[in-house]
């Protein structure tokens, strides 16, 4: 027995137009979306757990798990996932991030349902044998490693682990390299059993398919794995920040780098639609005011950007920024909170605002024509856009229907507000990469900030 949402036919977003929604009785929900114009499916499924569910001393086991899931089960062996895959003429791969974690299959709109096979068998059948267990650890750790070896890694971890002091947010999402080193089979095992069953798990399934006539195949495949037990719900909030904090990270780097991260809202808080306005304003293309300022007028950095995502928690608005040779980070540091402060001083023109929710939304349409790209998209949302302080009508994947309608209705005044309220001295975190004999502590000394007149 299952419950079932009609197909969405009136909606404002192209991506959900057409969407059903169905519950199965053990809690398992899957969503479908037809398209008849290419003969190809993507499926997907998702876990509601990533790294913001691991705690103190157990980092990295939602990644760890991903790359277990690939290692055999009781009916596939080591290897024959990826093999029935090549046979088939798909691909398939997975990814976790802080929310969640997520396996996908494309395939052949004539031989797709292989993958439900492979879901349904997995979420309850992996195997954790001790020799692919101990095997995949040594890759899992390399990994680690070379991650920490890349431009940004090791920076990035630093700033996060310093911004954040309470949340599962302060860890990265591969962990750290000793509690990986700790970790047993049967620590994997049992979190994989707390997490990994139907009633936390969305299965999406995007492409030439006829919904009426694959839904009793994943009835049949899913509806009898038990329900599993309700994962209590995580009520961790991170204290305010009552000071700028700094960082600095010593490596043999060619280049230097710097990022800037400030405390900004969660996924549905009001704000945190115009920080996906200001985001585009700050950094996209080479009109943005970052481009225009560090790229083209000062000529200080190879490449310059704000990233602000959507998570189920307060995270971060961040900037990063790659200098040339012979420039100072505390100039180019000092470069970016005046250029905030001039947003706050002269927020942006009625045509700065509207050529950037031009660019949200030709970059939400452009970026995710293909079945995999909705796939994703709506899998995403319907995983993360659970709080209760969104309304129905944005809950889910259905947030995808309001967003844009949302950041359109952000002013230029609401934009002066966002800088003026969030990006403030005593909300940021500061992290420094330096070459590795570098002394840079006259330069880690604070320079200000653009909301600090303000005040």
């Amino acid at each position: 027995m299952l419950t079932t949402s009609p197909p969405t036919t009136d909606s404002q977003s192209f991506l959900t137009r057409g969407v059903q929604k169905r519950q199965l009785a053990n809690g398992l929900t899957v969503i479908t979306k037809e398209r008849h114009d290419k003969p190809v499916v993507a499926s997907i499924i998702w876990y509601r757990v990533g790294s913001r569910n691991e705690e103190l001393g157990q980092t990295g086991k939602s990644h760890f798990l991903e790359h277990m899931l690939f290692k055999g089960t009781d009916r596939f062996q080591k290897g024959e996932i990826d093999l029935l895959t090549l046979q088939n003429g798909g691909a398939n791969n997975a990814f976790t991030w802080l929310d969640f974690t997520a396996y996908y299959f494309t395939f052949a709109a004539d031989r797709w349902q292989v993958a439900l096979d492979i879901e349904a068998n997995r979420m309850r059948h992996t195997s954790f044998a001790p020799e692919e267990f101990n095997s995949e650890k040594q890759v899992v750790e390399e990994e680690l490693r070379i991650g920490l070896d890349g431009p940004w890694e090791a920076l990035e971890n630093e700033v996060w682990a310093t911004a954040f002091r309470q949340h599962p947010y302060h860890w990265p999402t591969v962990g750290w390299l000793d509690d990986l080193e700790a970790a047993t089979a049967a620590d994997m095992k049992a979190y994989y059993d707390k997490w990994y069953h139907p009633q936390n798990a969305t299965l999406v399934l995007v492409g030439d398919f006829n919904t009426d006539e694959v839904m009793p195949k994943v009835e049949a495949l899913f509806g009898t794995i038990p329900t599993g037990l309700e994962a209590r719900p995580l009520h961790i909030i991170e204290p305010v920040q009552k000071g700028e904090k700094r960082v600095v990270v010593k490596k043999e780097t060619p280049v230097e780098r710097l990022i800037i991260g400030y405390h900004a809202p969660a996924i549905g808080e009001d704000d945190a639609y115009g920080m996906h306005l200001l985001e585009t304003i700050l950094s996209t293309g080479k009109t943005s005011r970052l481009y225009q300022r560090l790229v083209e007028q000062d000529q200080s950095v190879t490449s310059a950007a704000a990233h602000y995502h959507d998570h189920i928690d307060a995270s971060l608005f961040y900037f990063q920024a790659e200098l040339k040779p012979g420039f100072a980070l505390a100039a180019v540091e000092q470069a970016i909170y005046e250029e905030l402060e001039r947003l706050q001083n002269e927020p942006p023109s009625e045509a700065e605002m509207n050529k950037a929710k031009r660019q949200i939304e030709a970059d939400l349409v452009l970026s995710n024509e293909e079945p995999l790209q909705q796939a994703i998209l709506l899998g995403q949302y319907e995983t993360i856009a659970v709080a209760q302080r969104l309304p129905e009508a944005s809950r889910g994947y259905h947030y995808l229907d309001t967003l844009l309608e949302r950041i359109g209705a952000v002013k230029a005044v609401d934009v002066a507000r966002l800088v003026r309220q969030y990006f403030t001295s005593d909300n940021r975190t500061v992290g420094y990469l330096v070459k590795e004999n570098a002394n840079p502590a006259s330069e880690a000394t604070s320079t200000g900030g653009a909301a600090d007149e303000q005040r």
